[in-house]
């Protein structure tokens, strides 16, 4: 595909949507919400309006240059409009609500707590796997998260989607067997999502879990329909889901943290990876591995500036170490799991997980403890945010295209904002 911004759009076309509509969202929000007497009314009134300006110039243009133009700034209004109905349709209440079997969910819930609590006998590391599989964390040590916290890997003990990753990949190696024929493959779709949905819902459907459910879902709908795969596609179809649901996720920092770090892994993992090639297999797993950290750390450090104006010093050296130990202790609490109740099986795979937990949570503390591990507090303002997305943006854009303009551009932006805070006001 050609890397012209032609191209992009056209094979982004849920990414403008989403994009125009959540500048709708935003706009209502910060100026519509306290001038508009009748909310809904003025809303619907700026989509009619909207509605008639696109059939009156798609019906009566005559110069077709400049009516192609029109009708693209028309269609922007549209979503733009809707991104306002949308706004004042979710303010008081969710737009829709979906029952689930929560007798069925709970039964499955308790069958997995009842398995580990026979295999793993430690209270910490019993605790620990349920938190980390289930996200019960009623009996987990306050103290150990909180040094989870600390050096930024808390994300790790939070439900998440490298947990349905888990499990998605691992079904498809099973479903893969089956004949390639359309009943065949309509029971995979069906095996698939109704696993992927049962394990979100016993992990008490936390925010961050469904989100990642959304994504996989929208993935694997579109796989089995043989659509194009593109991941800005699936994730800007998941926030348009998401907010349909509820509106107030906009606002929520674990939405937009999970969304900023899928954003840097998809975009920047595969050039920064590709920027020091190897040939040895655990280097090329050990330099992986850190692209992903420092990619997902860059797209979500304005954000966590912005909220918490603090910066876990050794966040990337705990991602480095913890997330591919923490992969392998989900592998092993899920064979756990699904081991049968046969020659004590379950007892001797639960009391090898039990010492790695309690390992992994002496290094945790460890690190915890090192001086080294101070914040480094930074706060960023709302310019500041804006300022580097720009500026990573342009980055990216130099190392896609390996076009020198763009770094013309970054030296221009940086100029535009030292001349602002030079001349602005103490």
């Amino acid at each position: 595909m050609e890397k012209s911004p032609k191209h992009f759009r056209a094979a982004h076309p849920l990414l403008f949507i989403a994009s125009i509509l959540l500048v709708g969202l935003v706009f209502a929000k910060l100026f519509l919400q306290s001038l508009f007497i009748l909310s809904i009314q003025g809303a619907f009134g700026l989509l009619f309006l909207s509605l008639i300006l696109l059939q009156f110039i798609i019906a009566h243009s005559t110069i077709r240059p400049l009516a192609k133009y029109i009708e693209g700034i028309s269609v922007y209004l549209l979503l733009f409009s809707w991104g306002i109905l949308l706004f004042f349709l979710t303010k008081e209440k969710n737009t829709f609500q979906i029952p689930y079997p929560k007798i069925f969910i709970d039964y499955c819930r308790n069958r997995v707590i009842n398995k580990l609590n026979a295999s793993i006998s430690s209270k910490e590391a019993n605790a620990f796997a349920q938190s980390l599989l289930l996200g019960v964390k009623t009996d987990t040590n306050k103290e150990l998260l909180n040094a989870y916290k600390q050096l930024g890997i808390i994300h790790i003990v939070a439900i998440s989607g490298m947990h349905l990753e888990i499990i998605f990949k691992n079904i498809l190696h099973i479903t893969r067997w089956l004949p390639r024929k359309k009943l065949f493959m309509v029971l995979e779709l069906f095996i698939v999502l109704s696993s992927v949905w049962t394990y979100t819902l016993m992990a008490f459907a936390s925010p961050s879990i469904v989100r990642a459910a959304v994504f996989f879902s929208i993935y694997y709908l579109g796989k089995f329909l043989e659509a194009s795969s593109f991941t800005l596609n699936v994730i800007a179809g998941g926030i348009l889901i998401l907010l349909l649901f509820d509106l107030k996720n906009i606002e929520n920092i674990g939405l937009q943290l999970s969304y900023a770090a899928v954003l840097g892994i998809h975009l920047l993992y595969p050039l920064l990876s590709k920027m020091l090639p190897m040939d040895n297999p655990i280097l090329v797993f050990l330099w992986n591995n850190l692209c992903i950290s420092i990619a997902a750390q860059l797209t979500t450090l304005p954000i966590l500036l912005y909220h918490f104006h603090q910066l876990a010093s050794l966040v990337l050296i705990s991602n480095f170490i913890m997330v591919p130990l923490s992969t392998l202790l989900l592998y092993a609490i899920a064979l756990l799991v699904i081991t049968p109740n046969i020659m004590g099986l379950p007892k001797i795979i639960g009391q090898i997980i039990e010492k790695y937990i309690i390992g992994i949570n002496n290094t945790i503390t460890h690190l915890d403890a090192l001086s080294i591990n101070r914040p480094l507090l930074i706060s960023f303002g709302l310019g500041q945010v804006i300022l580097f997305y720009l500026a990573l943006l342009l980055i990216y854009a130099w190392l896609y295209t390996k076009r020198s303009q763009w770094l013309l551009y970054l030296t221009g932006l940086f100029c535009c904002y030292f001349i602002i805070k030079l001349f602005s006001l103490p």
